[in-house]
């Protein structure tokens, strides 16, 4: 019984935790927001939230979860679909949808850049499985314009990792905030380098 009371106690301070910090993030924006505060406005110990997060990044990490995974849902659902489109058109869908989400979700996602994880590997956020999940995907467009011999030459491995390492959250910022572009800007620009670059009579 202690044992399931804890189990039932710890859920709900993951909860109380989650909701606590994303009201607080969304309100006055996560670089604003310490650790100290989540857990003073959820009335929980500092010891508490810091046996769950290290810090901000592991919180922010959870709370893109649910988003990342209808993101996926969403995506799966459109390149089934849209099997029989061209290989190009679905290239540039889904990197459409991939900066609608960064767009969307840019804030929370540049708290989670290498530097800040709670983490001595920096390279973790390459093995996360939304990094892993966005690379598979542009592998395996353009295996198969490689296949159909719609684009050029490439590593699709390398190329994949460079398209999608190449706009990162902190990169999104500085394109909107130093040099003036609107997301639907950046995302033209983004979409029709790449797009040039590696298919065959774009």
């Amino acid at each position: 019984m202690l044992q399931r009371t804890e189990r039932k106690d710890a859920a709900k301070h993951r909860e109380l935790i989650l909701q606590t910090a994303a009201q607080l993030f969304n309100k006055q924006g996560v670089d604003s927001v310490s650790m100290h505060q989540i857990a003073k406005t959820a009335g929980i110990g500092q010891g508490t939230l810091y046996r769950r997060y290290s810090c901000k990044a592991e919180l922010c990490i959870e709370l893109l979860m649910d988003s990342f995974e209808k993101f996926v849902k969403a995506n799966d659902q459109y390149l089934s679909a849209a099997a029989e489109r061209p290989v190009h058109e679905r290239f540039k869908t889904f990197l459409s949808k991939w900066i609608d989400y960064i767009a969307d979700k840019v804030q929370w996602l540049n708290a989670i850049k290498p530097s800040s994880l709670c983490s001595d590997d920096h390279l973790r956020i390459y093995r996360s499985p939304p990094f892993t999940y966005v690379t598979g995907v542009i592998k395996q467009l353009l295996d198969e314009g490689i296949q159909t011999e719609t684009i050029v030459p490439v590593n699709t491995s390398f190329a994949a990792f460079n398209v999608a390492s190449s706009l990162s959250p902190e990169s999104f910022l500085f394109l909107y905030s130093d040099q003036k572009l609107t997301p639907e800007q950046i995302k033209e620009h983004f979409i029709n380098f790449y797009w040039k670059l590696l298919f065959r009579n774009p």
